[in-house]
């Protein structure tokens, strides 16, 4: 289960709007230089992340809470986001050379194969728009003071 701590914000009838602050080590990394991970974090101008999840709990405003979504449940919208649209570009490019067409064949199959994937990632999840598994669910509430809310106004 992956886990994060945030603060509820909002509640609607079995859910709950939960803004949690985005942690990152990245500063203490050795391969930060070289990560991914560590530029898109330079680049964000917010840590902050808003979700909502299910409330078993029926929790309050301002109560800070634990919340997660299984590893699976992740692994597989990341199969379906990422490797669907790859395999498609692959598929797109592999093609043509099996009849003998050229690289600028190839290259359109791959382009098609490539929206191809993306388009089956889109139409998936459509379908998984309501289903629970997919949203992160609150796990255990860690404070129960919903008085001191820190206000953020905009400008």
């Amino acid at each position: 289960m992956i886990e994060e701590t945030g603060r509820v914000l909002a509640i609607e009838e079995g859910f709950a709007d939960v803004e949690t602050i985005r942690t990152s080590s990245c500063t203490s990394c050795r391969a930060r230089h070289g990560c991914g991970h560590h530029a898109i974090a330079q680049v964000s101008s917010s840590n902050r992340m808003r979700m909502r999840a299910i409330d078993p709990f029926s929790v309050e405003v301002g109560q800070e809470v634990v919340i997660g979504i299984p590893e699976d449940t992740l692994l597989q919208a990341s199969v379906w986001m990422y490797l669907i649209p790859l395999l498609g570009l692959i598929v797109g490019a592999v093609l043509p050379s099996l009849w003998g067409g050229g690289s600028g064949v190839a290259a359109i199959f791959s382009i098609m194969g490539l929206a191809g994937g993306l388009l089956l990632a889109r139409n998936k999840s459509k379908q998984e728009m309501n289903n629970p598994d997919f949203y992160p669910k609150i796990l255990k509430i860690t404070s129960h003071n919903g008085q001191n809310i820190p206000l953020v106004m905009a400008p």
